[in-house]
């Protein structure tokens, strides 16, 4: 009988510091969503950053495959790049697949860079015969002038294409030192401040917004070869870099 009486007692006394005791208080409750809520802020952005990467590495991948298909078009082609005028389509509404390069790709998808298509998908479709950009990579539109890789004499700095900053209903294709024809003369930062470019001897890498400054501003950035004409002489002649 004793034996019963001392755990009923044990059993009230737990029960009895339960309630002098609940397991949190408000207060300690709102210190830890408050905790909760600074971890959050702190670890977005590094989450947001990891994950740009993953689609900067993939953007420079279609880089990659964009150089591959420019390099079998050369051997096919006695050494000539594509044309600025058809690389990318066939008139201002046909569709990628009908431009010079796309039998090398074979693929639309490598055309858009997954930030870029992130950013044109939403936009509000476009009533025909207008429709929202479908590409995010421009050729460099001086080699208009010079295609014949054959000489190239800096072919590792000189442009190819580049992830130009264009604007949603940009259909030229093209990147310059100048704002011409409708094309851009500058770069999109889309990949933590950086962008993804291919080079004339193929190789693609990624640059920042400093470097893009001092490639703009260099004539063989822009063309790989002498100038022959004097309508290319006067279109590079005004960079001060050489």
């Amino acid at each position: 009988m004793n034996g019963i009486r001392s755990i009923c007692a044990w059993r009230r006394g737990l029960l009895s510091k339960a309630t002098e005791n609940p397991a949190f208080t408000l207060i300690e409750l709102l210190v830890v969503i408050a905790v909760i809520a600074i971890l959050a802020h702190l670890l977005l952005p590094v989450l947001g950053r990891a994950k740009e990467a993953g689609r900067a590495t993939a953007c420079l991948n279609n880089l990659k495959q964009f150089g591959v298909a420019a390099s079998t078009y050369t051997l096919d082609n006695k050494g000539r790049l594509p044309s600025f005028t058809n690389w990318l389509r066939v008139g201002t509404s046909g569709r990628l697949s009908s431009g010079s390069l796309y039998p090398y790709l074979k693929n639309t998808n490598v055309y858009l860079c997954p930030t870029d298509r992130a950013v044109l998908t939403v936009r509000p479709p476009l009533p025909p015969p207008a429709f929202t950009r479908d590409y995010s990579y421009a050729m460099n539109c001086v080699l208009c002038h010079d295609i014949d890789t054959v000489r190239f004499v800096t072919p590792s700095r000189s442009l190819l294409f580049g992830e130009a900053n264009l604007s949603w209903n940009d259909y030229t294709g093209l990147v310059g030192p100048e704002v011409w024809m409708g094309s851009t003369n500058g770069f999109a930062l889309r990949h933590n401040a950086r962008a993804n470019l291919l080079f004339c001897d193929f190789h693609a890498e990624r640059v920042n917004g400093l470097t893009t400054q001092k490639l703009l501003r260099s004539k063989s950035f822009w063309l790989p070869a002498p100038a022959t004409d004097s309508i290319t002489a006067g279109f590079i002649n005004s960079l001060p870099d050489p």
